[in-house]
């Protein structure tokens, strides 16, 4: 057994663990400031990935242009998918009445909305409120992912050197 190589492993993964535990901690107290929890945020996101798949079934977009959406533009994108409560409450394994209740909350911010046509929707603070945290929590992400290159993480989990010795 190669101790060197050992000690090298639990340094990298205890770095890619820190540098995690750091983004996380960062994106929990963001979503707190806010002014919702993070269950709240995760239904919203729900809704918000749905939002996401449908702009990337059609068209691909960039921050500046997701930020820019209006309400009208945001719409468009939830025609003929009827998001309902119950489908959050299967995706997220909540129960029902809680998502009711964070669905209620997040349309009085009206981060949210309902539409007769499209079931629950993305309302129009989403991309005012929500835009300014998407930029720092991508810019956390690119940290993260700058961390764990840095570390050879995904290379070292990944089995990548493993593959290059055996050739």
């Amino acid at each position: 057994m190669d101790t060197k190589k050992d000690s090298d492993q639990k340094s990298t993964y205890s770095k890619a663990a820190y540098a995690w535990l750091m983004t996380v901690t960062s994106y929990y107290k963001r979503v707190s400031d806010l002014g919702i929890n993070i269950d709240e945020l995760m239904t919203l996101n729900t809704v918000a990935a749905n939002w996401l798949y449908k702009i990337n079934s059609s068209d691909t977009k960039s921050l500046e242009e997701l930020k820019g959406m209006s309400s009208d533009e945001i719409k468009k994108y939830f025609k003929g998918s009827k998001l309902s409560i119950l489908s959050i409450a299967n995706i997220l394994s909540q129960p029902k009445e809680s998502i009711r209740r964070r669905v209620q909350k997040l349309i009085d911010y009206q981060l949210l909305a309902k539409d007769e046509s499209s079931g629950i929707i993305l309302g129009e603070n989403y991309t005012k409120i929500m835009g300014g945290f998407g930029e720092v929590t991508t810019k956390e992400l690119a940290r993260l992912v700058s961390n764990l290159n840095e570390v050879k993480f995904v290379e070292e989990v990944s089995g990548v050197n493993l593959i290059k010795k055996l050739k």
